[in-house]
């Protein structure tokens, strides 16, 4: 703004004019009442009204119920983009509903400093419902293979019959059931993930098709946590030991034991670091034990160290245990 026109807006007492940001023309969406089951859609547009280049540096949902698909990340001065929102409404409560996300951007403009910013985008809706699975979101946490079991259900006079169905992953499969005809008519569907999915979490869909033109699809959100299997646990995993005023050393037990329950034989164990002491249980069980010392003259110092134990139960298999210390000596 010019200084002339500045001082004439102050001494006339009118208010200035607001900033050019970058902003939605509409950041609410209020959607009234919306029957639960079909996806909740809604498009903001994104306006840079600033001086500069606009950069979109996060959408951040507050809620992991939205899918978010964004156009052009960087807008040139006067440009536009838009940012669709799904909301799935199956795992939403009836009654008042609120989403929202946030969008980070910042502002590129030449001579100035870069400044960044934010836009909350809201939509609102009054769910009832007709269409339920239940339970509306899967999560597996497993070594090997799981199922887990869906039920859909449709209260209305002409319910929808779930026809086929898919996944976002070949170790994810799903089995339509019948449809039962007691009252509140229900169909099952067997959501099955497979034993040779590969370790690590991921977030993946199954997706329902349904007879019904008004509800062609409903979306389940899985969540997958495929841990590797061990063939033993050790308890603690990891050692953490403090070396306090007066004692000469400082010691931890670390617990064996396999998930199947079978037994469990050590053969040997040793440290990276010789002057820490190892010591261990003979024979077999459903528990072995093995104690860590690390005496004085190692432990006045911080420092760490790795104890791996050889087991003749489970043959072949392997525990390392990371160790760690620190003193409070003086």
């Amino acid at each position: 703004m010019h200084t002339f026109i500045l001082l004439s807006a102050l001494a006339s007492g009118q208010p200035l004019p607001a900033p050019a940001t970058f902003h939605s023309p509409a950041p609410l969406s209020a959607k009234g009442d919306v029957k639960a089951g079909p996806p909740l859609v809604h498009t903001f547009d994104l306006t840079n009204a600033t001086a500069g280049t606009v950069t979109i540096t996060k959408v951040e949902a507050g809620c992991g119920c939205l899918r978010q698909g964004l156009g052009s990340s960087t807008l040139q001065q006067g440009e536009k983009t838009k940012l669709a929102l799904e909301v799935n409404t199956l795992a939403q409560p009836d009654g008042p509903n609120r989403w929202q996300v946030v969008v980070s951007y910042k502002v590129d403009t030449p001579g100035v400093p870069v400044q960044n910013g934010e836009v909350l985008l809201q939509i609102t809706a009054t769910l009832s419902r007709e269409i339920a699975v239940n339970p509306p979101q899967v999560a597996f946490s497993t070594t090997g293979e799981a199922s887990q079991k869906l039920v859909v259900t449709d209260t209305r006079a002409k319910p929808l019959t779930v026809l086929k169905a898919a996944s976002s992953a070949a170790h994810l499969t799903v089995e339509v059931g019948p449809v039962a005809n007691a009252a509140g008519r229900s169909q099952s569907v067997m959501v099955k993930l497979a034993a040779n999915a590969p370790a690590g979490h991921r977030d993946e869909t199954v997706v329902l098709f349904t007879d019904d033109a008004d509800c062609p699809e409903l979306r389940i959100p899985v969540r997958v946590l495929k841990r590797a299997a061990v063939a033993v646990i050790a308890t603690p995993e990891a050692i953490t030991l403090r070396l306090a005023a007066g004692q000469t050393e400082v010691s931890a037990l670390v617990q064996l034991r396999s998930p199947d329950g079978k037994a469990v034989s050590v053969a040997g164990a040793e440290s990276d670091l010789p002057r820490v002491q190892v010591k261990f249980s003979t024979g077999g069980g459903p528990v072995a034990t093995v104690r860590i010392t690390v005496p004085e003259a190692v432990a006045a110092q911080a420092g760490r160290c790795t104890v791996r134990v050889r087991l003749t139960e489970p043959s072949g298999a392997e525990v390392t245990i990371p160790v760690s210390w620190s003193s409070t000596k003086k």
